[in-house]
C-alpha cells in the first residue's frame, strides 16, 4: 500500500521554512541591536585618551595622572563587569543594558568640568560611573548573543566585540576632531548617542540566555571549536588587552605630542587602527572553524610583533605608516574576540556569565592596571618606549598561545 503525503503537507514544510527565515533574520536584527549598543558603550571609552595633551593644557593637571583618569574607565568598566557576570545570570530582560548605557555616556562630561582644585575628583568620580554603566553592557550584551542560536558562535561574537573596538576606536577620532574645531565642551553632544542607539535593542525585543547550568556542571560544547583550558586562556586574553590598551591609551599622546603630528590625525590614527581591526576580524572569524582558532591565535600573535614594531619605527617618520597601522590591526584584532568565543566553551566550572566576566572583564581590567603602573615612566623616558611593549606583549601571547595549543593536542592524543 502507497502512502500518500497530506494534501497540504507542502503548505506546512513552507510555512515552517518561513517561520525559520523570520526567526533568523529577527536574531540577525537583534545582532545588529547589540553590537550598536556595544560600539556605542565603547566610544564614550575611548574618547580621553586623545584629547590628554588639550585638557593638561587646560586644568593644569600632570599628564601620568591624566593617563590614569583615562584607563580608570576602562578599568571600572572592566573590573565590574565580573560580578555582574554572576549576579543576573537567570534574568532575560535587557535592563540592566539600557541603564548602563545611560550612565556610560556620562564620561562625555569629564572634559568639561569647570577648573579648579576639585576638577580631579569630579573627573575621578565620573570616571567611575561612567566604567560601572559600561560593565553591564558587555557581559549582558554577550549573554544576550548567547541565545542567537541560529547564527555561528563564531561569527556572533567576533561581530559583537569587534563593534565595541569599532566605537572605542572610533571615539579617538571624533574627541580628537571635535575638540580641536570646537573645544573639550563640545564633547558633551556626544551624550545624544547613548538614548538613541537604545531604539533599535527595544525595538527588536531582546531577550538574553538564562543560564541555569550548575557550577559542577559540564561546561557547554560545540563542534566549532576545542574545548580549551580556561586559566591559560583567560592569560592570553590578558596580554592581548593590554596590548591593546597600551595602544589606545599612549599612541595618540605620542603621535600629537612627541611625533609632531596633529590632534585630529592623532586620533584618526587609532581610528583608522580600529577598521583594520574590525575587518580583519570579521574576516578571520568567519574562516576560523576552517583554520582552527588556536592556529589563527598563534599566527596572528607572531606576525603582530615585527609589524607592531615596524610600525613604532616609520610612525615619526612619515604619515603613510598609518597603513602600516591598518594592516596590522587586520592581522592582530581577531586574537582577543577568539578568546572570547573559546571561553564560552572553555573547560572550567565557572558557569557561562562567570567566565564571560572574567575574560571580556578582568582581562582590560589588568590592562588597565599595568598602564597606571607604567605611566609615571612617561615623563622619564617618554612614550616611545612604553609602545614599545605592545610588540613584545605580543611575542608573550603567542608563547601562551602554542602552549594552549599543545595542551589540546596532547589531551586528544591521550584521549583524556
Amino acid at each position: 500500500m502507497i502512502m500518500l503525503p497530506p494534501r497540504n503537507s507542502g503548505c506546512l514544510m513552507t510555512r515552517i521554512e518561513k517561520n525559520f527565515m523570520q526567526s533568523k533574520t529577527q536574531q540577525w536584527l537583534q545582532l545588529l541591536a547589540l553590537t550598536l549598543t556595544h560600539a556605542v558603550a565603547d566610544t564614550y571609552v575611548g574618547i580621553i585618551a586623545p584629547v590628554l595633551v588639550p585638557m593638561q593644557e587646560h586644568y593644569q593637571i600632570p599628564l601620568p595622572l591624566l593617563i590614569v583618569i583615562a584607563s580608570m574607565i576602562a578599568f571600572c568598566s572592566n573590573i565590574f563587569q565580573v560580578p555582574i557576570g554572576q549576579i543576573r545570570a537567570t534574568w532575560s530582560t535587557p535592563l540592566l543594558i539600557v541603564a548602563g548605557l545611560l550612565l556610560a555616556g556620562t564620561s562625555v562630561f569629564i572634559p568639561s568640568l569647570p577648573t579648579g582644585s576639585f576638577s580631579t575628583y569630579g573627573m575621578i568620580i565620573i570616571a567611575v560611573v561612567a566604567g560601572l554603566g559600561v560593565a553591564t553592557v558587555h557581559p549582558e550584551g554577550l549573554r544576550a548573543v548567547h541565545g542567537l542560536d541560529l547564527i555561528s558562535p563564531s561569527l556572533s561574537t567576533v561581530i559583537f566585540m569587534v563593534a565595541g573596538f569599532c566605537g572605542f576606536a572610533s571615539g579617538a577620532f571624533l574627541s580628537s576632531t571635535l575638540t580641536q574645531h570646537y573645544g573639550l565642551t563640545s564633547l558633551r553632544w556626544l551624550y545624544l548617542a547613548a538614548p538613541l542607539s537604545l531604539i533599535p535593542l527595544l525595538a527588536t525585543r531582546i531577550k538574553l540566555h538564562v543560564d541555569t547550568r550548575r557550577r559542577e556542571d559540564a561546561p557547554e560544547t560545540s563542534s566549532e571549536m576545542p574545548s580549551v583550558p580556561f586559566l591559560p586562556l583567560l592569560l592570553l586574553g590578558s596580554v592581548l588587552a593590554t596590548c591593546s590598551a597600551i595602544q589606545a591609551t599612549l599612541l595618540p599622546t605620542f603621535l600629537h605630542k612627541e611625533a609632531g603630528y596633529s590632534l585630529s590625525f592623532s586620533g584618526l590614527s587609532f581610528t583608522l587602527f580600529g577598521v583594520g581591526g574590525v575587518v580583519g576580524a570579521i574576516t578571520w572569524g568567519t574562516l576560523a572553524p576552517r583554520i582552527g582558532h588556536l592556529r589563527l591565535l598563534i599566527v596572528s600573535s607572531l606576525l603582530g610583533a615585527p609589524l607592531t614594531a615596524l610600525y613604532l619605527w616609520l610612525a615619526p617618520q612619515n604619515k603613510l605608516a598609518v597603513i602600516l597601522l591598518m594592516f596590522t590591526a587586520f592581522i592582530v584584532y581577531i586574537g582577543f574576540p577568539i578568546c572570547v568565543t573559546l571561553a564560552r566553551f572553555a573547560k572550567s566550572s565557572l558557569h557561562f556569565g562567570q567566565r564571560i566576566g572574567l575574560i571580556s572583564g578582568a582581562t582590560w581590567a589588568a590592562a588597565a592596571v599595568f598602564i597606571w603602573i607604567i605611566s609615571p615612566l612617561s615623563t622619564k623616558i617618554g612614550l616611545a618606549p612604553l609602545l614599545h611593549l605592545t610588540w613584545v606583549g605580543y611575542l608573550i601571547a603567542c608563547g601562551v598561545a602554542i602552549y594552549i595549543f599543545r595542551a589540546v593536542r596532547d589531551e586528544k592524543l591521550t584521549g583524556c
